[in-house]
C-alpha cells in the first residue's frame, strides 16, 4: 500500500508541532546539566541577625532566583565546604548520621525537577515542565524554587539530617531576604511527580522566594 504525499506531509507536521512544544522546555531539549555559577562564601547577613530574622512565610512572588543566588542557596543547604580531615572526602554545610551524606535535593524550578549534585555543584535534569503546583500546597505554588528532601528507605536518621539542611536554608533565606517555608505534603503523589527511583521516600519540602511586592 502507498501512503500519499499529503499524508506523510501531515504527519511530519503533527511530530514537528510535538517536537516543538516539548522543547519550550530546555532541560527536556539538552538533556544536560545547569552548571551553576562558584558559590559566594563570603557577604551576608552575621549569624545573629540571622537568626533573629529567621521564620516561616508561607506566601511567594512568582519570579525566578538568579542562578547566583539559587547556586548560593544550595551550597548554603548542602554543599561541599572541605576536604574532611578525619576520614576520605568532602564534608558538608550540613552534618548527617553516620555521616551518610545521603540525603538528595531534589530542585524544583518553573522549568522542571533537577537534582543538586553538590561536588559538581550542577543541577542534574529530572523532569521536563512547572510541576510546582502539582507538588505544593497552593501557597507555595509559585515559589522560586521547592526543595523536595528525599533518602534511601532504611535511613533511620533521615529526618534529623533534613532538619539541619533545611535550618540552613532558613538562615540563607533569613540573610537575603526571601521567604521560606518548611512542610510536609502526600509523598506518594509528589514521588510520582518528581519521578523518584524506588527504595527512596520523600521526607519534607522547603519553599523559597522573593517575598510579595
Amino acid at each position: 500500500m502507498r501512503i500519499s504525499a499529503s499524508y506523510q506531509v501531515r504527519r511530519l507536521v503533527v511530530l514537528l508541532s510535538l517536537l516543538a512544544l516539548l522543547c519550550t522546555t530546555p532541560a527536556f531539549c539538552q538533556q544536560t546539566p545547569i552548571q551553576l555559577p562558584k558559590p559566594q562564601m563570603d557577604g551576608g547577613m552575621p549569624l545573629m541577625q540571622a537568626l533573629a530574622q529567621r521564620r516561616t512565610t508561607r506566601d511567594f512572588r512568582d519570579q525566578s532566583l538568579p542562578l547566583q543566588t539559587l547556586s548560593n542557596l544550595l551550597w548554603a543547604a548542602f554543599g561541599i565546604n572541605r576536604p574532611r580531615e578525619v576520614k576520605p572526602g568532602l564534608g558538608r554545610t550540613a552534618p548527617s548520621a553516620m555521616n551518610s551524606q545521603d540525603i538528595e535535593l531534589n530542585v524544583v524550578l518553573p522549568d522542571g525537577v533537577y537534582v543538586y549534585e553538590a561536588e559538581k555543584n550542577i543541577l542534574r535534569p529530572v523532569v521536563a515542565g512547572d510541576v510546582r503546583g502539582k507538588i505544593s500546597p497552593a501557597a507555595a505554588a509559585h515559589a522560586a524554587v521547592t526543595i523536595v528532601y528525599t533518602a534511601p528507605v532504611n535511613d533511620r536518621f533521615a529526618q534529623a539530617d533534613v532538619g539541619f539542611i533545611g535550618q540552613n536554608v532558613y538562615l540563607f533565606a533569613a540573610s537575603e531576604g526571601l521567604n521560606a517555608w518548611f512542610y510536609t505534603a502526600h509523598g506518594q503523589d509528589v514521588a510520582g511527580a518528581i519521578k523518584l527511583a524506588a527504595g527512596k521516600q520523600v521526607l519534607y519540602l522547603q519553599s523559597a522566594g522573593y517575598p510579595p511586592r
